[in-house]
């Protein structure tokens, strides 16, 4: 019997078979093959990992649980903090942490976002076209979202792919915040901070603008403006390495 218990997780032998294939025939992930958006990139890297194998408690890099491809993907794409950073350490718990935020719902899925069944009992990556990709019994595998035993329960929007989350009362809020805001605010060209892991240095102040490139982990940042975004996150302007683009400010410290 699973455990609901937040942080408790998300797979133990007994509840495996409520996420096995009805159909295990192989598809084609949905995902460009150069990632320009963070839900992109999230999804190149787990597909990266088809066909390694399921582990209890793993997360990479050759074995996985399914909360554990999760957090492996976004930490390897930068955007760990979107899951806490691996905090979240089973399905139960990050579907009801981003379901507290109001941004759980069962439809408007979009690239990048999260999908929960059986409750809490399984969870993986939505990559277009009706599929996800996800840790099941024979390992990682694209599938349908609907092709496991377990049911569909939730997507969880985590605003990666570019086009926003739903609108919900909370994001409502933060985007009528961001109209208020839509100039960029200066601020003195020679503070500095550092990327908090993998970073992309973007065009604009958003995931929908072209990747310029990858920043490592400790970059020096010399900031010289910042925008908030529709979901309420900084994004500062920059320049790193002599070349100026937008950073995800909470990947900075």
């Amino acid at each position: 019997m699973v455990s609901l218990r937040l942080g408790a997780r998300a797979f133990i032998p007994v509840a495996l078979a409520g996420a096995i294939l009805i159909s295990l025939a192989p598809s084609t992930p949905a995902a460009a093959a150069e990632p320009t958006t963070e839900a992109q990139q999230i999804i190149k890297i787990a597909e990266a990992k088809l066909g390694d194998p399921w582990r209890f408690g793993a997360i990479g890099p050759n074995a996985f649980d399914c909360s554990g491809l999760v957090i492996h993907a976004f930490r390897a794409a930068g955007e760990g903090r979107l899951i806490r950073n691996g905090k979240l350490r089973s399905a139960r718990a990050m579907y009801l942490y981003f379901r507290s935020r109001g941004l759980a719902s069962r439809s408007n899925p979009r690239l990048g976002d999260l999908v929960v069944w059986g409750g809490g009992t399984h969870i993986g990556i939505y990559v277009g076209n009706g599929k996800a990709i996800s840790t099941l019994t024979r390992g990682v595998r694209v599938h349908g979202v609907f092709a496991v035993h377990a049911a569909f329960t939730a997507y969880l929007h985590t605003g990666v792919s570019g086009s926003g989350a739903v609108q919900t009362a909370a994001t409502t809020t933060t985007a009528a915040r961001q109209t208020k805001t839509s100039t960029t605010t200066a601020v003195a060209s020679t503070r500095v901070r550092q990327t908090y892991g993998v970073v992309n240095l973007r065009r604009g102040p958003g995931v929908q603008y072209a990747r310029i490139r990858t920043l490592a982990g400790g970059t020096r940042l010399a900031i010289s403006g910042k925008r908030v975004d529709a979901h309420g996150r900084t994004w500062y302007h920059v320049t790193a390495h002599g070349t100026v683009g937008w950073v995800a400010g909470w990947m900075t410290r």
